[in-house]
C-alpha cells in the first residue's frame, strides 16, 4: 500500500486519498467500538476537563454469553464508585449515603458502532502517526469536523485489541477541552470478581443510606409529547421516553439525539421559577443551555459547541 501511494502520489486525485484515510480511519474506529465493550482490561486513567483533573479506576470484563460487568471509582475529590451489570448502573456516594441505581445506564463509548459509516459525513477522518500509552503501542486516528457544530476528537487506540488508551477534545481554536489517558493498564486475562466487587453494597445497607430507584420508575412511554422540528445536521434521534429523576419531583420529559460520535440530552421538566432566563455554561467539552418554554424548563446537554445545542433548544416545541 505505501508503495502504491508513491507511485501515484503525483496522478491520483485529492478525493483519492480522502477516500482512502477515511476507510482506514473507519476500520480502526469499528475496532476500538468493538473492543470498548468485548475486551477485558483494568487500570487507572485520568480525566482533565474545565482546568480539573480526575484519577479513576476501572476494570471491565465480559463473559462469554455478553453480559457486562464493570466498576469504575475515583480516587481523588469526591468518593465515588459506579457498578454496571449490563445495562443497571448503580452509583454509590458515600459522600452523602446515596445510592443511585439506573436500568437505563448502557453507554456506547467512544463511537456508536451502528452509526460509524455516517460519520464521514460530517467528519474528516484521518489515520494519523502511533504512540506509546502505558506501555502499550497505539495508533492515532483523528475526526476533524467539516461544519461547526462538532468538536475535533482524537483516539489512541492498541494496536492489538483496538482498545481506545487516549482521547483528546479540541475547538476550532484548537484548545484542548477534554482529555484522557491510561496511566496503569492491564489488557485481557480471565475474570476477576475481586476488581467489579462493590466497596459499599453491604455498607449502603444499613441504617443512614438512602437508596433512590426514581429512575426505575420511569414512565416509558416512547412519546415525550415534544418534537425538534430541524434537529442539527447529522444528528438522529436515539432515545424518547417520560422519565423521573433522581431528586427530581414530577415526570420529566428525556430525548438523546448523536451523530455517532457526539450524544446531546435533552431535559424537559415542568414548572418555570419566576426569575428563570435563557442562560449558557460549559464544563470542559459539555455546553448547557436551559430556557423557559411554554410553561417549562428546557435543559440542554451536548458534547459540542454551543451553536448546536442553541439550533436545537431553537427547534425544540411541544407537538400539536
Amino acid at each position: 500500500m505505501k508503495v502504491c501511494w508513491i507511485l501515484f502520489c503525483g496522478l491520483l486525485p485529492a478525493a483519492s486519498f480522502a477516500a482512502e484515510s477515511d476507510r482506514e480511519g473507519l476500520a480502526i474506529l469499528e475496532k476500538m467500538a468493538a473492543a470498548s465493550h468485548n475486551t477485558n482490561y483494568s487500570g487507572t486513567f485520568v480525566f482533565n476537563h474545565a482546568g480539573q483533573s480526575e484519577t479513576s479506576r476501572i476494570a471491565h470484563f465480559v463473559n462469554p454469553a455478553g453480559g457486562v460487568l464493570e466498576r469504575l471509582e475515583t480516587l481523588d475529590g469526591p468518593a465515588r464508585e459506579i457498578i454496571r451489570t449490563n445495562d443497571q448502573v448503580t452509583c454509590y456516594l458515600p459522600g452523602t449515603k446515596t445510592v443511585l441505581i439506573d436500568p437505563r445506564g448502557s453507554r456506547q463509548f467512544p463511537v456508536r458502532l451502528e452509526q460509524i459509516q455516517n460519520l464521514t459525513q460530517h467528519y474528516r477522518i484521518m489515520k494519523e502517526s502511533t504512540d506509546r500509552v502505558a506501555g502499550f503501542e497505539c495508533q492515532w486516528v483523528a475526526l476533524l469536523p467539516k461544519d461547526n457544530l462538532r468538536y475535533a476528537k482524537r483516539f489512541c487506540a492498541d494496536v492489538k485489541t483496538g482498545l481506545p488508551l487516549r482521547a483528546r477534545t479540541t475547538n476550532e481554536k484548537n484548545e484542548m477541552l477534554e482529555a484522557f489517558s491510561f496511566s496503569t493498564l492491564e489488557i485481557g486475562g480471565g475474570f476477576k470478581r475481586d476488581l467489579v466487587r462493590s466497596k459499599y453494597a453491604a455498607v449502603s445497607t444499613k441504617q443512614g443510606w438512602r437508596v433512590d430507584r426514581t429512575a426505575m420508575t420511569a414512565a416509558d412511554s416512547g412519546d415525550s409529547g415534544w418534537i425538534v422540528q430541524n434537529q442539527p445536521a447529522g444528528f438522529t434521534k436515539l432515545m424518547e421516553l417520560r422519565r423521573s429523576m433522581p431528586g427530581k419531583s414530577g415526570i420529566m420529559s428525556h430525548l438523546v439525539y448523536s451523530d455517532g460520535l457526539a450524544a446531546i440530552s435533552v431535559f424537559i421538566e415542568p414548572g418555570v421559577k419566576a426569575d428563570k432566563k435563557p442562560a449558557l455554561r460549559h464544563q470542559g467539552a459539555v455546553s448547557i443551555y436551559t430556557r423557559p418554554a411554554s410553561g417549562y424548563t428546557i435543559t440542554i446537554l451536548g458534547e459540542t459547541p454551543a451553536e448546536t445545542v442553541m439550533q436545537l433548544a431553537r427547534n425544540l416545541e411541544p407537538k400539536p
